[in-house]
């Protein structure tokens, strides 16, 4: 579940990126986050906090609700008890 949803974060950041006409390497440079990790969130390969999407959707000009806009309640379940297993 956890790599699904990397994946559609990562998706929906390069779908952004690419709508605003901005590159891996613009990016990088208004966020100060290396165009290699960048590649790697939108390739949903790394996992991400908070303070670096708060970088990058600045430098997009962007809200964070607009970075989780692909997120359903539905597509993203799973069973508390498969966490103790």
């Amino acid at each position: 579940m956890c790599k699904d949803y990397q994946k559609a974060l990562g998706r929906n950041l390069r779908r952004l990126r690419h709508k605003k006409s901005l590159t891996q390497e613009y990016l990088s440079l208004e966020s100060s986050i290396s165009r290699s990790h960048i590649a790697m969130i939108e390739s949903g390969k790394r996992d991400v906090t908070i303070s670096t999407l708060f970088k990058i959707s600045r430098a997009m000009k962007i809200t964070l609700k607009e970075l989780f806009d692909f997120d359903n309640l539905d597509d993203y379940t799973f069973d508390i008890e498969d966490l103790y297993k």
